[in-house]
């Protein structure tokens, strides 16, 4: 692996595990519960990263997929199962795209967000930026649930 794709990929690492350490005492039921009306629960913000992930990551490798990363704020049901399997997953799909990755191919033009346009590197960037911000809705979602 590209020495500062290891050094993001190691990154990424770091805020999955502290998300993993965030919510490992909480029930199935506490990870669907909304702490509010119109209010993110536990389980739509990780159903959210797995898919915004899942998306970045098919484009790094040069098959996008169109993926509906807003579904998780629209719906009232959930697949606890199936997003925690795809929680369990996404750090090794991650590596498996970040290690094909050539110090060439970060140059490429990746995908035009609301920032403007990103190539590959930065992509890398804004993907390890994205879930860290999730990261920082889970305290609060956790401390209005267990007050």
């Amino acid at each position: 692996m590209v020495r500062e794709v290891q050094d993001i990929f190691e990154l990424l690492t770091a805020v999955h595990r502290t998300m993993d350490g965030m919510v490992e005492d909480l029930t199935d039921e506490q990870w669907m519960k909304k702490p509010l009306p119109n209010f993110n629960n536990i389980v739509s913000v990780f159903d959210h990263v797995n898919r915004v992930e899942a998306r970045f990551l098919s484009i790094l490798s040069g098959a996008p997929e169109a993926i509906d990363t807003q579904l998780p704020f629209h719906t009232d049901t959930w697949d606890l199962k199936e997003v925690r399997d795809g929680w369990s997953h996404a750090l090794m799909n991650a590596e498996q795209v970040f290690s094909s990755l050539t110090v060439v191919q970060l140059e490429e033009e990746a995908v035009t967000l609301g920032i403007g346009k990103l190539n590959k590197r930065q992509l890398l960037g804004y993907m390890v930026a994205h879930t860290a911000h999730h990261r920082g809705q889970i305290p609060l979602i956790k401390k209005l649930l267990l007050s």
